[in-house]
């Protein structure tokens, strides 16, 4: 008798990826820790974010990405907009949304959605790590990073401009380890 389809396809055997619940930050095992972005253009654009892709950079035979982000308290993601949309979910802390013209908190298993071409931002102004996962197309467009100057209509509620306003000198070059500067491409 032959065996069936189902029973000689095996998929392949993953890494160990536990969740590690007691270290901290919060970590999966055997899972790269990446940084946010490659470089930020200026000291504004985002600070204290790391990133651990879960899903969809190994082989997965997925048309989506799941990753975890984490905020050090200060910090914040990219002003940014793009064509995609993104799937957020708070694990761990408090952190804020940007979306467009409104504010959303974030908490545990709190739920938001970045539509496609919505302005925002993620920013922990809390003591304690806001963590979160990501879910997004594995197919998508490059955001566009946004300056302050980019949303003149936003600034004007004080909400919104404590989120988008932040780090040093608004469009100021940050410096490089090599001493150079870099600027948006």
């Amino acid at each position: 008798m032959a065996a069936s389809p189902e029973t000689t396809q095996r998929p392949p055997l993953a890494p160990d990826h536990r969740f590690t619940p007691t270290t901290e930050p919060f970590r999966w095992e055997n899972i790269p820790v990446t940084a946010y972005q490659r470089t930020p253009a200026t000291a504004a654009d985002f600070a204290g974010i790391t990133r651990q892709t879960l899903f969809g950079q190994s082989g997965e035979t997925i048309g989506f990405e799941v990753r975890y982000f984490e905020i050090a308290p200060g910090g914040w993601s990219s002003l940014e907009c793009h064509g995609h949309a993104h799937a957020v979910i708070g694990l761990r802390g408090v952190g804020k949304v940007l979306l467009g013209d409104t504010v959303q908190t974030l908490r545990f298993l709190d739920l938001a959605y970045i539509g496609p071409n919505c302005v925002h931002r993620l920013v922990n102004d809390e003591p304690t790590p806001f963590g979160f996962l990501c879910i997004v197309d594995a197919k998508r467009d490059r955001p566009r990073r946004l300056r302050p100057a980019d949303v003149p209509d936003l600034l004007t509620n004080p909400a919104l401009a404590a989120l988008i306003q932040r780090g040093g000198v608004q469009g100021a070059p940050q410096p490089t380890q090599s001493g150079k500067t870099t600027s948006l491409d």
